[in-house]
């Protein structure tokens, strides 16, 4: 494990080096877990008033933190600072180009340079792999499909035939990309009848798939992931949905059909999308909603999906519930009460 001085690290996020610079650590730990000759971030505020007490020989904190006494780096922003602090730390190893022995190439496939090829990978005529790619054991990569440079595939990742996957694209374990689209038709009978799905799937541009997600093709056309977009486990993105850049769709979540999403939207775990239904840039769609109707930008929360702070205040009302029908029930008898003892008003005349 390689060990670093305090002023590489807060040159390397960017920080503002209060303490020894000299000082050397050999690891990156949780503030919790944290000992001497580590360093952590203070990310939750919850830990600010209590910096003095943690055993790290160093914190990286944020900028506006007051004064303690220890080594410290002030960085504007610590989510940041720790993702650049890991990689200082951890840098990705990438296999050196070969092509296993044990691997199947098509004699009509294309590699560039530095291309890693594990035993067990298959791939398939005419395909197009960029340079510096790396497939790992049990990869499929189907006819006419291009992959672009620096791309990962991960065990057991499927490629069906004509998919086109952008740079520096990561997908992982069991991810299935290009399988055909759930459409079917019922006839007068009631039989269904498959509807064939002969478009494709385009992926952009830094684009990350978790483990055991699926990318449909399309019917016609394609199936479009942005640039930018993170797709997390047990994803389900149905045929010729489109999304924008920067898309974050998390665990679980699932986008019917025709789907189409803004830039930078956000939908978390185990939200669904109805078929056909349009949300704008910036639409977040908190965990477990089902959104029917198109979205305007902003959150949304609930089943049917509705403006989040309206969302909340239905949540509460809901675990009042109870209390509220004996209220209810109570003056229900009061009013019956009232009204059984009332004279009844003279008519004029």
């Amino acid at each position: 494990m390689p060990r670093f001085t305090l002023a590489t690290i807060a040159d390397a996020v960017g920080g503002e080096l209060e303490g020894d610079p000299g000082l050397e650590i050999q690891r990156v730990r949780d503030v919790e877990d944290a000992v001497e000759g580590d360093i952590c971030v203070l990310i939750h505020r919850r830990w600010a008033g209590r910096v003095a007490e943690l055993r790290a020989s160093a914190v990286i904190v944020p900028t506006d933190l007051e004064a303690v006494p220890r080594n410290v780096v002030r960085v504007a922003n610590p989510r940041q600072a720790l993702i650049r602090v890991l990689q200082l730390f951890y840098p990705e190893e990438r296999p050196k180009g070969s092509v296993s022995a044990a691997a199947f190439v098509s004699p009509r496939a294309t590699l560039g340079r530095d291309v890693f090829v594990a035993a067990g990978a298959t791939i398939e005529d005419e395909a197009v792999i960029g340079d510096r790619c790396a497939i790992h054991g049990g990869a499929h990569v189907g006819r006419g499909v291009s992959l672009g440079e620096d791309s990962v595939l991960f065990p057991n990742v499927t490629l069906y035939p004509g998919v086109r996957i952008g740079r520096r694209a990561r997908i992982h374990a069991g991810a299935v990309i290009g399988s055909d689209g759930f459409g079917y038709d019922r006839d007068d009978s009631g039989v269904q009848h498959k509807i064939p799905h002969v478009g494709g799937v385009e992926i952009g541009d830094d684009v990350e798939i978790g483990a055991n997600s699926a990318i449909d093709r399309a019917t016609m056309g394609a199936t479009h992931i942005g640039d930018g977009c993170k797709i997390d486990n047990l994803v389900q993105i149905g045929h010729n949905c489109k999304l924008g850049k920067h898309c974050c769709i998390i665990g679980l979540a699932g986008l019917s059909g025709s789907v189409t999403l803004g830039d930078c939207c956000v939908l978390a775990g185990q939200a669904g999308v109805a078929d056909h239904v349009t949300l704008a840039d910036n639409v977040i769609v908190g965990a477990q909603s089902g959104v029917h109707r198109d979205l305007s930008p902003g959150p949304w929360a609930g089943s049917p999906a509705i403006p989040a702070g309206e969302a909340y205040k239905v949540y509460t009302a809901l675990s009042r519930l109870p209390e509220m029908r004996k209220t209810l029930r109570a003056l229900e008898e009061r009013v019956r009460t009232l009204e059984g003892t009332a004279t009844p008003s003279k008519g004029s005349g």
